[in-house]
């Protein structure tokens, strides 16, 4: 069972991969032409629209869909009624945007934002409006046609937002492809599977039963996430924000394109290992140990390459956000624990252990902020520097609740880890040796820096592997996953060919 199992979670890993690297492919070729045509005070009003937008979503999900996938079964009356309640609440959240929107913008001190609000406040109940039916492909693991529907959305959005930023040279144009994108994804949704919801309200109160910590979870999980860029907008200029904003975005592109697409199919495997509690430990080391493998390396390159990657990728009035990218490169090492507890947690209904977690960073991050702010700092990367400190404070309390809750020894988490971080020590150490003796162009110089950096990093990543097999096997079994999916790929492809 447990190899059938990897088996699938490995191929919707694939799929999600595959997702995301298409649409971030578009999104980031999207993404290098509007940091050009646009100016840090265009993204820094649309990511605060998408911050004050986004907590009265969490404030109205109720986790239809991880309700829907936890279920032993998946009734015509269950998707209807997590359908009909997603609708309900987002309706009421549309509503308290709209009515809200002034004065939001005046406690930001951002006039622009009322306007942006009014028209955001209809993207979660058009989001809301999306066919239940999809989260059948996910409880069977088959993520194909959700893959072909998001990249369709992308490949349609992505010539609508160039063409209206060309026209008005204004942040209206990342906000009207927000809404284009939910409206085509809603469209898309009834298009790929056959499901008709029809309203119901018959399981409200199992689901709310199921849902009330998920929705304080969420709530405070989304405002220690975004609390920093909200405070920003409050305490420095909205360029301010658009610097911090477009900088988290490609700081964080190895752990949202190669790990986040791992944890949809995760989740869902857990639904089969829930009565096994060995399994899960196994399972969750597994998937810290492949995250990881990418994570670490990547905040380490990263960090070292800030100046060449913003000068080649972001364009020169884009250089102020270097220190920024570096330093948010490093919140990456607290994600993979993160998200992974999250998923254990949600199935154990024990989410009030990272609702307490979320409430201490919320005011560690309020506390430091607001400390700064009434010294009269007004450099952005001291923000910076302030909120990547306190991912100690994070990583630490995740790791007691691994120990008290999970029973997980701690030397096990901390071995997974820690072991990347020497390769990756040496490989940061060549790289910033080698930055100073380079003299070619911006582009040349880093395609040099991250070819010798990887050539750095995997052989001596995989002689570490084969060295510590016998104490640390969740390596092993990265070796083993990826030889196993390559297996399958090349399975695949002959039965295509013949």
């Amino acid at each position: 069972m447990i190899e059938n199992l990897n088996k699938k979670i490995a191929i919707g890993y694939l799929w999600n991969l595959a997702s995301k690297w298409i649409t971030r492919f578009i999104g980031i070729i999207s993404t290098l032409i509007l940091v050009r045509v646009l100016n840090p005070i265009d993204f820094g009003i649309a990511t605060l629209a998408n911050i004050v937008m986004a907590l009265f979503v969490m404030l109205a999900e109720v986790g239809t869909d991880k309700y829907v996938i936890k279920s032993q079964s998946c009734t015509n009356e269950l998707l209807n009624s997590a359908w009909s309640l997603n609708i309900a609440l987002k309706l009421g959240c549309g509503l308290f945007i709209a009515l809200l929107s002034f004065y939001v913008a005046d406690f930001i001190h951002e006039p622009l934002l009322t306007n942006v609000l009014l028209v955001c406040s209809v993207i979660p109940v058009i989001g809301a409006l999306k066919n239940v039916g999809l989260l059948n492909y996910e409880r069977e693991l088959n993520y194909r046609p959700l893959t072909q529907l998001s990249v369709l959305v992308k490949l349609t959005v992505f010539p609508i937002t160039i063409g209206l930023a060309l026209w008005l040279k204004s942040y209206w144009a990342l906000v009207i492809g927000t809404l284009m994108s939910e409206v085509i994804t809603v469209l898309g949704s009834y298009w790929i599977h056959p499901y008709r919801p029809k309203w119901s309200s018959r399981q409200w109160s199992e689901q709310w039963h199921f849902s009330k910590w998920m929705v304080v979870s969420t709530t405070t999980g989304y405002l220690r996430s975004r609390l920093d860029a909200f405070l920003l907008g409050r305490f420095l200029p909205s360029n301010a924000v658009g610097l911090y904003r477009v900088s988290q975005e490609f700081a964080w592109l190895p752990f949202s394109e190669l790990i986040a697409p791992a944890t949809r199919s995760f989740y869902a495997g857990l639904t089969q290992l829930i009565d096994d509690k060995e399994a899960l430990t196994h399972q969750l080391c597994r998937y810290l140990a492949l995250a990881y493998l990418l994570v670490v390396p990547s905040a380490a390159g990263i960090y070292v390459l800030q100046d060449e990657i913003v000068s080649v990728v972001m364009g020169e009035k884009w250089a102020d956000a270097a220190p920024v990218l570096g330093l948010l490169s490093l919140l990456m090492l607290s994600m993979p624990l993160n998200i992974a507890l999250q998923s254990l947690l949600t199935h154990m209904s024990k989410l009030s252990y990272l609702v307490w977690i979320d409430v201490v960073m919320i005011v560690a991050i309020g506390a430091s902020f607001s400390l700064l702010y009434q010294q009269g700092i007004t450099l952005l990367a001291t923000y910076t520097l302030a909120r990547v400190a306190l991912v100690v404070v994070f990583i630490a309390l995740l790791l007691l609740v691994y120990k008290a809750v999970l029973h997980v020894a701690l030397t096990r988490v901390l071995a997974v880890l820690l072991l990347p971080m020497l390769p990756s020590g040496v490989m940061y150490a060549v790289v910033a040796l080698l930055k100073s003796a380079l003299a070619f162009n911006p582009l040349l110089n880093l395609l040099i820096l991250a070819v010798v950096g990887m050539a750095m990093f995997i052989p001596l990543m995989v002689l570490l592997i084969w060295g510590a097999k016998a104490w640390i096997p969740e390596y092993q079994y990265v070796l083993e996953l990826l030889a196993n999916v390559r297996n399958t790929v090349l399975k695949n492809r002959v039965t295509s060919q013949s």
